[in-house]
């Protein structure tokens, strides 16, 4: 074999380029030389040879490739702006995308601790709306109490119909009303006398707010009706049971209806307790 072709294929065979397909114009050219040295002598002679051309892929190293990805890291740092940022407590350090992504678990734990925040809100005005309405027809009947009042006083005109207006306005002026005087305790102009309200109806009027179970509210106008009768005197089992009622009251969850449910239900027990017991002294 000629010495230049030979020389050729250990210059190619040490740069490990793969002779079977990698780079085929080398390998044809090889070829071609190779057929004009053996169909010309005279070429064996000719000093001159076309000249090759040869490319060689590299492979980095594993150090390399460290220091590559390093000068890539320091290269962001300078051109990108990065931010800083604590996300389910630990610190991440990134483009704003990638740190919106990182974060966007705690954002929506949190737009769900919103939405739900804003149920209980919605909730509490509808139990206030409720309680003003109340409170605007129990103030209808005393105004009507006070109209068939005057007729029946100064014009001397009184139906049957105004009889039982009167009869009504009676027990909502005299009789108690726990969740319209309980609001009585707001705001700046409010009352501050808490101690009357709780001798009356057994619980503090930000307690009394809370509640939506008529049957509560009734329990506690019932007491409170007692409490304030001046003509009638309350029977100490009366009281006792009343307190037992509020006792376990406070300990039961407030959003459950304790009316509903198992039959060994404290609460219940003792609200059934506290309606069939003698009110005062001098009745049955």
């Amino acid at each position: 074999m000629p010495p230049k072709l030979k020389d050729l294929q250990k210059q190619c065979k040490a740069t490990r380029l793969d002779y079977r397909g990698k780079i085929p114009e080398l390998i044809q050219r090889l070829k071609d030389h190779k057929d004009r040295e053996e169909s010309s002598p005279e070429d064996q002679e000719d000093p001159k040879c076309d000249a090759i051309l040869v490319t060689q892929s590299k492979v980095s190293s594993e150090e390399e490739t460290k220091r590559d990805a390093k000068d890539a890291f320091g290269q962001s740092l300078e051109e990108e702006e990065l931010d800083v940022k604590m996300v389910m407590g630990e610190l991440y350090v990134g483009n704003p995308r990638g740190l919106g992504l990182a974060g966007l678990p705690t954002e929506v734990a949190s737009l769900k601790g919103e939405v739900k925040d804003l149920k209980g809100e919605v909730n509490e005005l509808r139990d206030h709306v409720s309680t003003l309405r109340l409170a605007g027809q129990e103030y209808r009947r005393v105004r009507n109490r006070f109209i068939s009042t005057f007729k029946r006083d100064k014009l001397d005109d009184m139906t049957r119909s105004d009889l039982d207006i009167i009869r009504e306005g009676n027990i909502t002026a005299h009789g108690g009303d726990a969740a319209v005087d309980a609001l009585l305790y707001e705001g700046v102009e409010g009352r501050y006398d808490t101690y009357a309200f709780e001798e009356l109806y057994g619980m503090h009027p930000s307690d009394v707010k809370k509640i939506t179970h008529k049957e509560t509210i009734d329990i506690l106008n019932l007491h409170a009706g007692v409490r304030a009768d001046n003509d009638k005197t309350g029977t100490d089992e009366f009281y006792k049971r009343f307190a037992d009622f509020i006792q376990a009251f406070k300990r039961s969850d407030p959003k459950v209806n304790y009316l509903i449910g198992e039959s060994t239900n404290v609460t219940r027990a003792a609200y059934w307790s506290l309606l069939k017991c003698q009110r005062y002294t001098d009745s049955a």
